[in-house]
C-alpha cells in the first residue's frame, strides 16, 4: 500500500514589520504587490492549461502546455477519439439522453480490459462495496464460487447450507446463463456481480453439467463465510480448513491453533482446498505459524523491483509435523501459503496442481469506482513463478468426484470417500 505523505505546516514569521496605513511607496509593499501578481498569473497560466489540456487533450496548442507552465502527463490516449464516440451516441443514439455515469463507467471497464489481464477490473462503487464485503465475510448470493476456466464460468466452491446447496448445484457446474444473459465471454467477476443481489431476490442460473442443460431458480439469502474451521481427527490430528484469506483468517487461524494444539493433538492437516485466496499479509500471518524465519512471499514489481515479505517470527507449530491439502481451486493467497511451505520444505503437500495465479492486485479508489489493478507478480522463497503453471503437490491424489470432498462444516461429517483427505492423513499418522 502507498502511504500519505504527512504535509508540514510552515514556520511562524519572525520579525516581520508593520506596514503604514494609506501609504504607497513603501519598498516592502511594492515587493509583496509584485510577488501576488506573479503568483496570479502564473496559478492562472497553470489552470488555463490545464484546461484546455482537459478539454482537448493531445491536441491542446502547444502554447498551453510549454508557456503556461503545464505539463500533461505522457500518453498517446486519443482523448478526441473518445470525446468523438461521445458526442456521437448523445446526438444520433436512438435512444435520447443516455447515461453519462454509465458510459464514463463503461469505457473505465473497457479500458482496464484492454490490458489484457483477467485479474485487472474496474468497479463501480456498488461492485467495489460487494467484493470488499466478501473479504468481511458477509454478502447476499447463494453461497458458491466461481472461477474463470479459459472461456467458462465454473462453481469451484459451494458451501453447505446455502441456496446453491439446497437446489443441487454442484462444483464443476458450468454456468452458461444467468437471468437469461449468456456468460460467454464473462470473467468470473462479471458473473459475481449478477450472481450476487439484495437477499429475498430471485436469480435464474443456467448450468451445463456432463452435456445436459439445466435451470435452478434460487432466492438469494446473507450469506456468512466462514474464514476458518476445524475438526480433531483420531484425537491427535488437527484439520483446519481455510476458506478465503479475509480480514478475520489471521485472528481464527491462530485462535484454532492456541485452542487445540494440546495433549495428544500435535499434528496439523491445513486444507487449502477450493480456496480463492485473498490478502497477501492474511496468507504472511498463516505461513508465520509454521515457517520461523525468511521470506514468505517475493514480490516482483513494477521495473522489476524486488520485495521481500518477511514472516513475523511469532508462530505456535513451528515443529508440529503438517500436511497441507491442494487442488485446482487453490488459487492466490492459498498459493502463496502452500509455496512458501513446500519451499521452507515445513510440510508436504498432497492434493492436485493448483491454480496458477502468480500475481497479486491493489485497489486504487476512485472519485467514482475502484480500479482493481495488477501491481507486482509474486516468486515463492526460493524464486519460483506459478503463473499459470501452479504447484505441483508431493504427492499427487485426484478425487475423482469433487461431492465426495469432506465438508468439515456439515454434521455429522464423513471423509470415507475423500481419497485426498484419506492419503493426508496417513501420511501426517506414519
Amino acid at each position: 500500500m502507498i502511504d500519505n505523505a504527512t504535509p508540514q505546516a510552515d514556520p511562524p514569521t519572525q520579525g516581520g514589520s508593520e506596514s503604514t496605513p494609506g501609504r504607497t511607496d513603501n519598498p516592502m509593499v511594492s515587493r509583496f504587490k509584485s510577488i501576488a501578481i506573479v503568483l496570479v498569473v502564473a496559478i492562472a497560466a497553470f489552470y488555463a492549461g490545464s484546461l484546455a489540456e482537459f478539454q482537448l487533450g493531445n491536441y491542446a496548442p502547444n502554447w498551453t502546455k510549454t508557456l503556461l507552465f503545464y505539463t500533461p502527463p505522457k500518453s498517446n490516449i486519443d482523448y478526441r477519439a473518445l470525446d468523438e464516440v461521445f458526442t456521437a451516441i448523445q446526438q444520433h443514439y436512438v435512444k435520447p439522453n443516455a447515461d453519462g455515469v454509465k458510459l464514463t463507467e463503461g469505457a473505465a471497464a473497457g479500458m482496464v480490459s484492454a490490458l489484457g489481464d483477467q485479474f485487472s477490473r474496474y468497479l463501480t462503487p456498488a461492485e467495489y462495496r460487494s467484493n470488499q464485503s466478501f473479504l468481511n465475510g458477509q454478502f447476499a448470493g447463494i453461497g458458491a464460487s466461481v472461477q474463470q476456466k479459459a472461456d467458462q464460468i465454473v462453481l469451484a466452491g459451494i458451501l453447505p447450507g446455502t441456496p446453491a446447496e439446497k437446489a443441487g448445484l454442484h462444483v464443476g457446474d458450468v454456468i452458461t446463463a444467468v437471468d437469461g444473459q449468456s456468460t460467454k465471454g464473462w470473467t468470473a467477476d462479471m458473473a459475481v456481480n449478477a450472481i450476487r443481489g439484495q437477499a429475498n431476490t430471485q436469480v435464474k442460473i443456467e448450468i451445463s453439467r456432463n452435456g445436459q442443460t439445466m435451470t435452478f431458480n434460487l432466492t438469494r439469502q446473507e450469506i456468512n463465510v466462514p474464514s476458518v474451521a476445524t475438526h480433531i481427527f483420531d484425537n491427535r490430528v488437527l484439520y483446519i480448513r481455510i476458506f478465503e484469506f479475509g480480514n478475520r483468517t489471521a485472528t481464527e487461524f491462530d485462535d484454532a491453533l492456541k485452542n487445540n494444539l494440546k495433549g495428544s493433538v500435535n499434528l496439523v492437516l491445513l486444507d487449502l482446498r477450493d480456496n480463492p485466496g485473498g490478502y497477501v499479509d492474511a496468507a504472511n500471518d498463516v505461513i508465520s505459524e509454521f515457517v520461523s524465519s525468511g521470506p514468505s512471499t517475493i514480490l516482483v514489481e513494477r521495473g522489476g523491483k524486488q520485495t521481500k515479505k518477511m514472516v513475523t517470527g511469532n508462530g505456535r507449530a513451528f515443529s508440529n509435523k503438517l500436511v497441507v491439502l491442494v487442488n485446482e481451486n487453490s488459487a492466490s493467497a492459498s498459493e502463496i501459503t502452500a509455496g512458501a511451505i513446500k519451499d521452507d520444505a515445513r510440510g508436504q503437500l498432497v492434493g492436485v496442481k493448483s491454480f496458477g495465479k502468480g500475481s497479486v492486485q491493489e485497489d486504487f479508489l476512485l472519485r467514482d469506482g475502484d480500479l482493481h489493478l495488477t501491481i507486482a507478480y509474486w516468486l515463492t522463497p526460493k524464486g519460483h513463478s506459478i503463473e499459470k503453471t501452479g504447484i505441483t503437490p508431493d504427492k499427487t491424489v485426484a478425487l475423482p468426484n469433487a461431492q465426495d470432498e469432506y465438508a468439515v462444516e456439515q454434521s455429522p461429517n464423513d471423509f470415507a470417500k475423500d481419497l485426498q483427505l484419506t492419503a493426508a492423513l496417513a501420511l501426517l499418522e506414519a
